[in-house]
């Protein structure tokens, strides 16, 4: 009865909405039933505690997750808002965007579980690590998502184990009981800033705004990962909200209490900070550790760092994939990256992903150090475009339901501060990436190279959004009209929910009757 009756509400709604509306590319044969669900999709095997702990590896943002618990992905990549509500243009250019950045996070991962390895000083050739690493990375994404979704699981659940144990070890250490007894207390914090570049006030401040770009690198990309993975959750519109109420808690614990706790454990002067240290020696976690003179114990965060960074490597392997996976869908990219296997995985863009991640080859002729930091330049930079067009996405997303009157209280879940939230990190990741490499421009600090990769991004991306205006675009409006902004999704989402409301009473009254 209650499978009968979603049904026949599935059906109802189907009459009345029949398909969702095109605003991906015209050349596209697939189309948007009304269920939301495409052809041949990647599989929707993630479940809630794989979602959980994903998130639990970044932040997320509550805008973001608005939208894709509203208008679900449902295989797409997040490009998909840009294209939904704004222009085909936009989303064209920030598809392959999200394609290359992610594509170049996984090299970028690999290399930096090289400088861990290098901590052991083993006698064997990089080469053999990368090539290790890379088959590992690749080959996992081959396999059902079901299981590449419990490997990092396990792999989450180990980073968060670590975390625990470093603030519990950090508290003894600060209060002295480590080896030598010495209490630390808040001593660290006397010189909370090095100078950097030029010294004094000014030194500081410069040293404040590196670490301010820096941080674009792990906050960038990830704030998008539980919408993409919410796009294969069973229920993305009950599974995302839940997720997102619990935002403040896992921000606090796995974010800001680790750095609170590093900050007391590891001197901001430490020379192996500021004299680059080789690999996982220059982490402050290890740095502490030693200093407290904890034997054995930098040897066992070193191998959870080099777990963390494979992991990382295996995540942006898949989120690169559905990038590539999901511009095929849109007719952006040739249609055999959007072939899946039984299991549902896209074997061809995975196949494209791991081509990509071959840079990891540089550091045969180049140092790692150096080929990580031509790396972050170039995420860096990358990771602007995203937070300001999902940004803008949202705002015309609001926009759109009070011009066509939709209540917001119909939505699965309302982001508290809204517009407001947006409009920040419209503004802030303007100036972010506008800072990307801003050192190169002191004469101590100038290398072509450095400001090439800090920048190469915005002239890439440009070329991107006018080559899709000039090509395929020029007949369609900059922006779509507010009044056509197609907001059908929500109309499936109400349907859904009437449907487990009459499911939910049958059960109850089922229960009553054998009571």
């Amino acid at each position: 009865m209650c499978s009968s009756m979603k049904g026949e509400v599935a059906v109802s709604e189907s009459v009345k909405t029949a398909k969702y509306k095109e605003v991906m590319s015209p050349s596209t044969e697939i189309n948007y039933e009304v269920s939301g669900r495409r052809p041949r999709e990647s599989s929707s095997k993630l479940k809630p505690r794989h979602l959980y702990m994903i998130a639990t590896r970044g932040i997320f943002s509550t805008i973001l997750t608005e939208m894709a618990a509203a208008v679900p992905l449902n295989g797409a990549g997040t490009d998909y808002y840009p294209t939904r509500f704004l222009s085909k243009s936009f989303g064209f250019a920030m598809g392959y965007n999200y394609w290359f950045a992610y594509a170049i996070l996984v090299p970028f991962e690999i290399t930096v579980s090289t400088l861990v390895i290098h901590y052991w000083n083993p006698p064997v050739h990089d080469a053999v690590f990368l090539t290790i690493l890379l088959v590992v990375i690749v080959g996992l994404n081959y396999l059902p998502v079901k299981d590449s979704g419990e490997a990092e699981f396990l792999f989450s659940s180990l980073k968060v184990t670590m975390l625990v144990g470093i603030m519990v070890l950090s508290i003894i250490i600060v209060a002295g009981g480590g080896p030598t007894g010495e209490r630390i207390g808040s001593r660290n914090w006397d010189t909370p800033i090095k100078p950097w570049i030029l010294e004094g006030s000014v030194g500081s401040l410069l040293a404040f705004l590196g670490v301010l770009v820096s941080i674009v690198l792990p906050m960038g990309f990830i704030a998008k990962m539980v919408a993409v993975c919410g796009g294969e959750t069973k229920n993305p519109a009950k599974t995302l909200p839940k997720a997102a109420r619990a935002f403040v808690f896992r921000l606090a614990f796995f974010y800001v209490l680790p750095v609170f706790f590093v900050t007391l454990i590891c001197p901001a002067d430490a020379p192996e900070l500021t004299s680059g240290g080789s690999g996982a020696g220059s982490s402050p976690f290890v740095i502490g550790i030693k200093t407290a003179h904890i034997r054995v114990l930098d040897h066992i965060i070193n191998a959870i760092i080099l777990l963390s960074a494979w992991s990382a490597g295996n995540v942006y392997c898949y989120l690169s994939s559905r990038s590539l996976y999901s511009l095929s869908i849109d007719g952006y990219a040739p249609k055999f990256f959007a072939r899946t296997n039984k299991y549902g995985t896209p074997y061809w863009s995975v196949t494209a992903s791991g081509l990509a991640a071959l840079l990891a080859y540089l550091n045969v002729r180049s140092s790692a150090g150096q080929v990580l930091t031509w790396l972050v330049n170039i995420i860096n930079i990358s990771s602007v475009f995203p937070w300001v067009l999902l940004s803008w996405s949202y705002i015309r997303f609001r926009k759109a339901l009070e011009v066509q009157g939709v209540d917001r209280n119909r939505l699965p879940y309302r982001a508290r501060l809204g517009k407001s939230s947006a409009w920040f990190c419209i503004f802030f990741f303007t100036v972010i990436g506008l800072l990307n490499g801003f050192q190169v421009f002191f004469p101590s600090e100038w290398n072509a190279a450095d400001f090439i990769t800090a920048y190469i991004g915005i002239p890439l991306f440009v070329l991107l959004f006018f080559g899709h205006k000039y090509f395929r675009g020029r007949s369609e409006p900059w922006l779509v009209p507010l009044n056509q902004l197609d907001l059908s999704p929500l109309s499936v989402i109400d349907a859904v929910s009437v449907g487990d409301e009459v499911c939910g009473q049958e059960l109850d009254g089922d229960k009553k009757t054998s009571g």
